[in-house]
């Protein structure tokens, strides 16, 4: 009776094994079948047909960083940002120190001009890993704030590292010029031009500089150059 028992007792047990090695088996490759084939339409720009089979992809398995980031962009195809962002941010939860997610949604909160939310993203890059492509979006967004003297801080870290970049120097002086200091402004740009930088915008933007500081005369022929190229 006690054999019977245990002989019963194993064999449910087997069954259940069994069983759950098939649901599992059958799980996992259901997974495969929608990745692929989302894979292969988002690769083929068929962003409508990609998004059904990257969504159920995602929800069997939230921690594939792959599928997740092919539905944020699919959602960007489709101009879906907001449900973009929303996977965005369960990313951020489950990964809080990945970087890429914090700069992606510091790239989708400044375009939706949410300042304050993209700067405090950017932040969290930068203390994880600086680059000069994001401490320039960090000093747009302080920009975008009015926040000029922090700008400026930001503009001058790059310079320190690319001195010889005419667009990063001539957009210092803007700044310098919005926060008005206009002689800084108007040093800055003559230096710009002493070192061959004659661009109609430089020149335009010097003559309203001397403009502002009463040096009228001076500004008309430098307008002027600007006007004869």
């Amino acid at each position: 009776m006690k054999q019977t028992y245990r002989t019963v007792v194993w064999m449910i047990v087997a069954v259940s094994i069994v069983s759950a090695t098939y649901v599992v088996f059958n799980a996992t490759h259901t997974f495969y079948k929608f990745s692929l084939l989302g894979g292969r339409f988002f690769e083929e720009g068929e962003y409508s047909y990609a998004l059904p089979y990257l969504l159920s992809a995602y929800r069997m398995n939230p921690q594939d960083k792959n599928i997740a980031w092919k539905l944020v962009w699919t959602y960007e195809h489709l101009n879906r940002e907001g449900e973009g962002r929303r996977v965005l941010e369960e990313i951020n939860n489950r990964f809080p120190t990945d970087p890429k997610v914090s700069e992606s949604l510091a790239d989708m909160a400044f375009t939706e001009k949410a300042y304050t939310l993209s700067q405090g993203y950017y932040e969290r890059v930068l203390a994880k890993k600086p680059s000069m492509e994001v401490r320039r979006k960090y000093a747009n967004v302080l920009l975008a704030q009015k926040k000029y003297a922090d700008a400026i801080g930001q503009m001058d870290i790059l310079l320190s590292y690319a001195p010889d970049d005419n667009d990063l120097r001539y957009q210092h002086a803007q700044v310098v010029s919005a926060a008005g200091d206009h002689e800084r402004a108007e040093r800055e740009l003559q230096a710009l031009l002493d070192d061959g930088d004659t661009k109609k915008e430089v020149l335009t933007m010097m003559g309203d500089e001397l403009r502002l500081l009463g040096r009228d005369e001076e500004a008309i022929k430098v307008y002027q150059r600007a006007e004869n190229g």
